[in-house]
């Protein structure tokens, strides 16, 4: 199979990890013949990920006429049998057959700040253009596959559902001195409850913060809470959390390293993911992998990965919210139930698996599957 990837995302927050596992996994695959679309600069990131890959590039922006031009364009002489956009925005002139991964659509329910009514109708029309124009499309999970239905009346025999994965070397715990070095460069202070989120509405920090500083108040629990991500020091989050006089008790790490977030999973006591909307949710399952219990949203993705295995709260109630995150770090049975049952969910869930169920939606599209 001659296949050609869209990756010009590549270091997007989430489609970034999607993109980086899925390319490394394809790398593997004597049946995949693997031409990759980047942006110029990430030459030497796809080098690592899939040395024997052609690599083709565009500098067109996201969301712009230019990406419908000149992606196509670089594909043109390839000859292809199939392109995989791993994004809702497939390029007008793109060569057909053509897979979409479609992971969510968090920007109708919770458009970012900022985002205009023609930003919306831009979506609105390219999702629609991708439902389609698409053989398959790949959604992330049944929450995704539900919206694209009810919103958009998609084709249902169109449309996958193959879960993201997770890496098994998460569940590789870091040395003792690796740890105490990481706390040291941080600042931190166990116990730590871990966010990793950027700051987007959907993300419902504001609950985190209120339902932290209520735990902190009415259960004198120690520790930190500890951002990591797209919240930077500077952000209003960190300005409230001033005002409620969490200072010394709430950490804003910015983007950090894989290799310090792979840490930090083992260095946390708890992962906090009270999300109001995910396609997927990737860090639960991360966090499930390195052994780390999770309190999470008991709607949509998050239920679904989180069902019998996570802490389920309603990602409003700040009072729910703080006594489940009090319960965990304090009883430990609770705590080893969730640590064996999230180990099991992430063992069922890898990037592996995430290939092959991609491989053969790439199949059913060319009509061989």
């Amino acid at each position: 199979m001659k296949l050609a990837v869209d990756a010009r995302k590549l270091t997007d927050f989430g489609i970034g990890t999607y993109l980086c596992s899925l390319l490394a996994g394809l790398e593997e695959r004597r049946d995949v013949d693997l031409t990759v679309v980047i942006h110029p600069g990430h030459e030497n990131r796809i080098g690592e990920l899939a040395p024997s890959a052609r690599v083709l590039t565009s500098s067109a922006g996201g969301y712009s006429l230019a990406e419908h031009i000149q992606m196509p364009a670089a594909l043109w002489r390839e000859r292809v049998d199939l392109v995989h956009i791993p994004h809702y925005v497939v390029p007008a002139l793109a060569p057909r057959p053509i897979v979409t991964t479609v992971h969510d659509v968090i920007q109708l329910f919770y458009p970012p700040g900022g985002r205009t009514s023609l930003a919306l109708f831009y979506l609105r029309v390219m999702l629609r253009s991708a439902l389609r124009r698409s053989r398959v499309v790949i959604t992330v999970s049944r929450t995704s596959r539900r919206d694209l239905i009810n919103l958009f009346s998609a084709d249902p025999g169109r449309l996958v559902v193959v879960a993201n994965g997770v890496d098994p070397g998460l569940g590789a715990r870091p040395s003792p001195a690796e740890v105490e070095a990481l706390k040291e460069f941080y600042g931190l202070q166990a116990p730590l409850v871990a966010v990793v989120a950027n700051d987007k509405p959907h993300k419902n920090l504001d609950v985190v913060l209120r339902s932290y500083h209520l735990a902190v108040r009415r259960h004198r629990i120690p520790g930190q809470l500890v951002f990591v991500g797209g919240v930077e020091p500077s952000s209003r989050l960190a300005a409230r959390a001033d005002r409620l006089g969490l200072t010394d008790r709430v950490r804003f790490l910015g983007r950090v390293p894989q290799s310090h977030l792979r840490a930090l999973y083992h260095v946390a006591a708890v992962l906090l993911h009270i999300s109001l909307y995910e396609g997927f949710g990737l860090p639960v399952l991360e966090a499930m992998g390195a052994g780390l219990p999770v309190v999470t949203s008991n709607v949509g993705a998050m239920r679904e990965l989180g069902e019998d295995a996570a802490r389920l709260v309603n990602p409003l109630d700040v009072d729910e919210v703080a006594g489940a995150i009090e319960q965990v770090l304090v009883d430990d049975p609770l705590r080893q139930r969730m640590v064996e049952a999230g180990r099991r969910r992430a063992e069922r869930m890898t990037w592996e698996r995430t290939v092959d169920k991609t491989v053969e939606a790439y199949r059913r599209a060319l009509g061989e599957g």
